[in-house]
């Protein structure tokens, strides 16, 4: 068993971790597997490789495992095939990254202050913390990542109907993470919600509330009742609308641009070698998957403590946690946690 530094115990049981996946393109994320009766157990267990016989495991299990890609097989030796990061490895990371990050929150505060001024001018104080999270470093950012080519191909094949790209698993987990949901609703209109556990299945509630997209484009809709009874905002006072509309380009993107360019530059550099080394992972672009959203959380959660960011809003009015991206943006459905909804 593994043992963080302060004496705790990671589960021997990979269902009970932080899963995360930067798979955009998935029919199917591999949480559910994980958490399919004893996979989990099997997965850690096989972390480091093991002969077959020794794991626990039908014959049925084992098939389903190889399918997602969950396990690899070398004849009779079969091994956990994503990054296992427990706490002898994300402890060191974090605090590695949070040293690392003070001088990348340096270079974006600048551009996150007028990412705030654009906002305020729009009426749309309340969008910052999507803004800044949700659209300049949980989109801008891996658009640059992909240009690129730093991060894992996500196209879906014959060999990987599923899923593509990175899946891991963490502990202790983030407290506090969040994560972006896109839900498309037509080719030139796609919902963002940026989401943490707290605020989540609301969030996809309103996303899957029949007539939701209607409103969205109708100007004389204010506000919509989602199918569990609460309200959200869809316009100001002054009938503007309550919900940022984005697209390439224009002001927020190019200032968002500014926010995700430093780093991105970091990703890409020497730089990130320390943090690397923590990683367990024998594929560098999946290693800068992991590495890139516990640095964009140690990002935000910086820029918050420097009163740069506001806080995720939480409580009645969600409606700061939406955005809407305009324009020819590629879909996505991206599932950061396995309570995260298919989308």
């Amino acid at each position: 068993m593994d043992h963080a530094a302060d004496g705790m115990s990671d589960p021997e049981d990979l269902a009970l971790w932080a899963l995360h996946c930067y798979c955009p393109n998935a029919e199917r994320t591999p949480h559910d597997v994980v958490a399919d009766g004893n996979n989990g157990r099997v997965l850690y267990a096989a972390r480091h490789g093991v002969l077959r016989d020794q794991l626990d495991v039908s014959d049925a299990q084992l098939s389903r495992l190889l399918e997602f890609r969950l396990l690899e097989r070398d004849g009779e030796r079969v091994r956990t095939a994503f990054p296992v990061l427990g706490s002898p490895e994300t402890v060191p990371l974090r605090a590695t990254l949070r040293r690392l990050a003070s001088p990348l929150v340096d270079a974006v505060e600048k551009p996150v202050h007028d990412i705030a001024a654009e906002l305020r001018r729009r009426g749309l104080g309340h969008s910052l913390y999507a803004m800044v999270f949700g659209y300049a470093l949980d989109l801008v950012l891996w658009r640059q990542l992909r240009a690129e080519e730093a991060v894992p191909d996500t196209a879906l094949t014959a060999e990987r109907p599923w899923w593509n790209g990175a899946f891991w698993a963490v502990h202790p987990p983030r407290a506090g993470s969040s994560g972006t949901n896109f839900y498309r609703f037509a080719e030139d209109l796609t919902l963002v919600t940026v989401w943490s556990d707290e605020t989540l299945r609301r969030l996809h509630t309103f996303a899957a509330t029949p007539g939701t997209a209607e409103a969205l484009r109708d100007h004389q809709v204010s506000s919509v009742t989602d199918s569990e009874g609460h309200g959200w905002r869809l316009r100001l006072d002054d009938g503007r609308s309550a919900i940022p509309l984005v697209g390439v380009g224009d002001v927020l993107d190019e200032l968002a641009t500014a926010v995700a360019a430093p780093v991105s530059a970091f990703l890409m550099s020497r730089a990130s070698e320390e943090a690397h080394g923590y990683v367990p992972a024998d594929d560098r672009a999946v290693a800068t998957v992991v590495i890139s959203h516990e640095l964009i959380w140690e990002i935000t959660e910086q820029l918050i403590a420097r009163g740069a960011c506001m806080p995720a809003p939480h409580g009645d009015d969600l409606t700061g946690l939406l955005f809407l991206l305009g324009g020819r943006f590629r879909s996505a459905r991206i599932r950061l946690n396995s309570n995260a909804p298919s989308t």
